[in-house]
């Protein structure tokens, strides 16, 4: 099992634990928390990683805390609106850790359980007012911890709300991923089998592309794109020659009418006349209407995102992008072509 496959378990496993324990309510949130540094860290979310950081570690004090801290701060819940001294709207952080919460809230109620007036008794002329005075002084203390345990345990669940959606958040997220990943490997699996009808040049090409991505020189990205320009161009004049062998003219007129030049590079014109002839004999409901006309159209982006190899700066997530769609969008076709196949040998 690869590393980033053991990540992707621990991960899920870590996000288990925060949203199962607190909707069992058998995890405090200061461990929550805890589990999302490693989610964190383990999924390579640096976003992640620096809130987190101020969640374990500590926020700045108002005064010393620059916008972007407010930013990371009012995004996760602990920025509030209320009245200052002289009655005015004001905006306010809190910045109590959750783990200062919990200790400050468990405090508070035992502190809550010791004020009382039982046990307690006076005589003499002063006894009504030192009764009164005592009983007062408990119900305001009284109210005062009511009141600090009130507030501790509204930011408590704000911040046990941020560390359970973020938990939940990635659990999602890599689920959907280990679902795409199971997904996409059988349609590799399958598309790798027409692939390799393909001429061995066409071939080279593929493995050449491989390699420019393993390199993981930024320069690489570049040859990238125009490695699967090339390898477009190859399928499409290899498609174009082994469906339409015996067709010498320059325009090709498509089912809606239009005429379209397949002659020289036209590259994305003769997939688009390779489609509509396979498309004609294969079997009923294969890639039909819109299907057809989404495919051609994706054949015009992927194209230019191949061209922008040749002008212009290349991204790492870029190239990858490319690579994808241009596997995906040719596989599509070369399945097409042997399903045509299929059904004119039912024929």
């Amino acid at each position: 099992m690869s590393s980033s496959a053991t990540k992707t378990e621990q991960a899920l496993e870590a996000c288990g634990k925060v949203i199962n324990g607190i909707e069992d309510e058998t995890i405090s949130v200061s461990s929550s928390l805890l589990l999302c540094m490693k989610i964190a860290r383990l999924v390579n979310d640096l976003e992640g990683q620096e809130w987190l950081s101020y969640e374990y570690g500590g926020y700045p004090k108002e005064g010393e805390a620059s916008s972007q801290v407010w930013e990371i701060a009012d995004k996760h819940g602990r920025v509030f609106r209320d009245k200052d001294e002289n009655g005015k709207s004001a905006t306010y952080m809190f910045t109590s850790l959750c783990g200062e919460l919990e200790v400050r809230i468990d405090s508070d109620k035992k502190a809550l359980n010791n004020y009382s007036t039982q046990g307690f008794s006076v005589a003499g002329e002063w006894a009504l007012a030192a009764t009164t005075r005592l009983t007062s002084s408990v119900e305001i203390q009284t109210q005062s911890l009511l009141k600090n345990i009130t507030t501790a345990q509204k930011n408590l669940s704000i911040l046990k709300s941020q560390y359970y959606e973020y938990a939940l958040r990635w659990q999602l997220e890599l689920q959907f991923g280990s679902t795409a990943k199971t997904i996409f490997d059988e349609y590799q699996e399958k598309v790798n089998e027409y692939y390799s009808s393909l001429p061995k040049p066409t071939l080279q090409k593929l493995s050449a592309i491989e390699e420019l991505m393993e390199d993981g020189n930024p320069e690489r990205y570049a040859q990238v794109l125009t490695s699967c320009r090339r390898l477009w161009a190859d399928v499409a004049n290899a498609l174009f020659t082994e469906v339409l062998p015996n067709y010498s003219g320059k325009m090709f007129k498509t089912k809606s009418g239009q005429d379209i030049d397949v002659s020289g590079d036209h590259d994305n014109n003769k997939l688009s006349a390779v489609i509509e002839t396979l498309q004609a004999k294969a079997m009923k409901n294969t890639l039909v209407g819109s299907e057809t006309r989404y495919l051609i159209d994706w054949l015009e982006q992927i194209n230019h995102r191949q061209s922008e190899g040749v002008h212009a700066e290349v991204t790492r997530e870029q190239a990858m992008r490319c690579i994808i769609h241009t596997y995906i969008a040719l596989g599509d076709i070369l399945s097409l072509k042997i399903d045509a196949m299929d059904n004119k040998k039912l024929q």
